[in-house]
């Protein structure tokens, strides 16, 4: 959206809620916007509510996707040291 909010509700340091508005048509819906990841976690929500859950779908699923590629990277990490280290401790 070029033209600023027509609602803003900072909810912390790092989150911002916003409502856009038509005079035609009303609500353009919710944004929720992230600071930290420079990206808006919702758009065009139909309602707040709307807005956070989302969120909080968009973040489960980013969290699983980095967990499996984080178990993945893992394995691979275990079966290179695999290689170089013996896998019983009394071996030493």
């Amino acid at each position: 959206m070029s033209k600023p909010p027509d609602v803003a509700i900072k909810l912390s340091d790092t989150l911002t809620l916003c409502e856009y508005q038509s005079p035609k048509n009303g609500s353009f819906g919710w944004w929720l916007y992230d600071n930290t990841r420079g990206m808006n976690l919702a758009m065009r929500a139909a309602t707040e509510q709307a807005a956070f859950v989302e969120a909080l779908e968009y973040y489960q699923y980013r969290t699983a996707m980095v967990e499996a590629e984080l178990n993945s990277l893992k394995e691979k990490v275990d079966k290179f040291v695999s290689q170089f280290c013996p896998e019983d401790d009394n071996d030493y």
